[in-house]
């Protein structure tokens, strides 16, 4: 197979010129001190053609190589010419110059493989047999040795340098093969170092490696941002950057974890502090770094560090835990009371009760199972929040939204002797948000005001300001302290105002509304003084980043 030949680099050039003038004056200082052979005496013109060719031919083809690959083969048919006339006319088959084909048969091999090796050799052969043939006469009247003897004195001469060269080109073809997959191994490796950082640096865990003295060796680019630099963290001890507390924050050494480890350690009670207050809660696994079964069994290695902040993981666990302790304890006070009420109202019919603590008994009962269908209904609002059941964005006409509410709420307001006003722009654009959220936020805050108001009128209002539509319900009721004003939007709070407590309610409302405004890209706005009214207001986007995609918001 013939390997595809390449074109010449200057310098490969220079040197082959190099030697091709150097035998060019060689054979001209030959031939002018008469060291010739006999072939060059009986054809003294291939001494001119030898002359020209390695003077001026050869030269033109390496020129030639360095321009086109075609002149690197027109190179090495110059060369072999002028180097078989050389050696036919100047220093005959039994020179050690011979050897010098060798040299030429290897650059033949690396450059035109198996094919071109053979050709040189045979052209090599060719020319230590024919060198022979001009002293047949001469080794006939000597009687010395027989022409046949010279003969197969060339052919062993000739195959000892082609075979030497043979052996030069096998190692030479061995190292290359060695080299070729040396350089594909490094390849392949770099390759998967390349996908290995490329994963570890798209992990938004921090991943560190220690060696056994507890010191980095290597990181990821979350390492940075966990640690807030941006200088390397190799080389550095990590106990030195790594405060680790236990849940009693006690302080906790990294280096002794890191001793402790046989196979995998894994821990989440642990944390760190950041500034004066904050406290970051982490999980940390430590898996120790085996090496190969090549490797001293005790010889130690360090451990792969993962570092994850699961601060917001814990704070929901924690509200979750809160928030079953405290549903239970309200649900369980309206059911108590509900069956407290109806065991008193069964116990009094057995016995003839009178008329009026019976009705009082069930009104007891039915107040308490209103107040639970409240509760619950809150609940399920907020689980519907929560799992983004209403998390798609849909075009709404708030003035007809504001409308439709007006006319379901007028009459419950007049059962109070309440007015109830409506004030809404003529023209308003419709909007790409939650039909469902936007509607429990209005009718929550509707509910309340008339709720808490005793005399006088509850407004309801939407008017464009500063490209975004803002509604509000104001009332003239009951008001609300400013101490209580920072707590409302809590879950279960209720003021203590014995006014409020007159009035049935769950203390989710609110919290409720705070949620579902998360989920439209808004914030209510609270204005009230106590015993003067208040007013709920919110901006409502045109369109908003947190809906259309149905998923739950990251805040719920």
């Amino acid at each position: 197979m013939i390997i595809k030949s390449q074109k010449f680099s200057k310098k490969t050039a220079l040197i082959y010129f190099g030697l091709c003038i150097s035998l060019a004056v060689a054979s001209f200082l030959l031939s002018y001190f008469g060291v010739v052979s006999i072939a060059y005496k009986e054809m003294p013109a291939l001494a001119v053609l030898c002359a020209l060719t390695l003077a001026a031919v050869t030269p033109v083809c390496l020129y030639l190589s360095t321009k086109f690959t075609w002149g690197t083969l027109l190179s090495f048919i110059s060369v072999h010419v002028g180097l078989a006339l050389f050696f036919t006319l100047y220093i005959g088959p039994y020179s050690p110059f011979t050897s010098l084909w060798a040299v030429l048969l290897v650059l033949t091999y690396t450059n035109y493989g198996r094919v071109g090796f053979f050709v040189s050799a045979f052209i090599f052969t060719a020319m230590s047999v024919q060198s022979v043939f001009p002293y047949k006469e001469q080794l006939d009247a000597e009687g010395s040795a027989s022409f046949a003897t010279f003969i197969v004195l060339a052919f062993i001469l000739s195959a000892a340098t082609v075979i030497v060269a043979m052996i030069f080109c096998l190692v030479l073809s061995n190292a290359k093969k060695t080299n070729k997959l040396l350089v594909e191994a490094r390849r392949a490796e770099s390759v998967q170092l390349n996908r290995l950082d490329t994963l570890l640096n798209s992990l938004s865990d921090t991943v560190l490696t220690l060696n056994r003295y507890g010191r980095i060796t290597s990181q990821n680019s979350s390492a940075l941002s966990f640690f807030d630099t941006n200088q390397s963290l190799v080389g550095k001890s990590i106990d030195t950057i790594l405060d680790l507390q236990d849940a009693s924050m006690q302080p906790i050494s990294a280096k002794q974890l890191m001793e402790s480890v046989k196979a995998t350690l894994f821990r989440d009670d642990v944390s760190v502090r950041r500034g004066e207050s904050e406290i970051v809660r982490l999980s940390i696994q430590m898996s120790k770094i085996q090496g190969t079964y090549q490797d001293n069994e005790d010889q130690e290695f360090g451990v792969v560090l993962i570092i994850r902040d699961i601060t917001r993981q814990k704070t929901l666990e924690d509200e979750k835990d809160e928030f079953i302790s405290v549903t239970s304890h309200e649900l369980r006070t309206p059911i108590a009371i509900a069956e407290g009420s109806l065991s008193n109202l069964v116990f009094m019919q057995e016995k003839g009760g009178k008329p009026e603590l019976l009705k009082k008994a069930a009104e007891t009962a039915h107040d308490q199972v209103l107040y639970l269908a409240r509760m619950i209904n809150d609940l399920s609002t907020l689980s519907r929040a929560e799992r983004g059941v209403g998390d798609v964005a849909e075009e709404v006409d708030v003035k007809q939204l504001v409308q439709d509410l007006f006319t379901r709420y007028e009459a419950e307001a007049q059962e109070k002797s309440l007015q109830l006003n409506l004030d809404v722009d003529a023209s308003l654009p419709t909007v790409m948000t939650s039909r469902l959220y936007l509607e429990e936020i209005l009718q929550n805050f509707i509910t309340n005001a008339i709720k808490y108001t005793v005399s006088g009128s509850v407004t309801l209002e939407a008017h464009m300001k500063s490209g975004r539509i803002e509604c509000s319900v104001s009332d003239t009721g009951i008001g609300i302290n400013k101490v209580d004003q920072k707590k409302i939007f809590e879950k279960f709070f209720r003021s203590e105002d014995y006014r409020t407590r007159e009035t049935s309610g769950t203390g989710l409302g609110l919290y409720v509304v705070r949620k579902l405004a998360d989920k439209l890209d808004t914030t209510v706005e609270v204005e009230s003084k106590l015993n003067h009214g208040s007013k709920f207001s919110f901006i409502l986007p045109l369109s908003s980043d947190k809906l259309g995609t149905g998923k739950r918001a990251s805040n719920i």
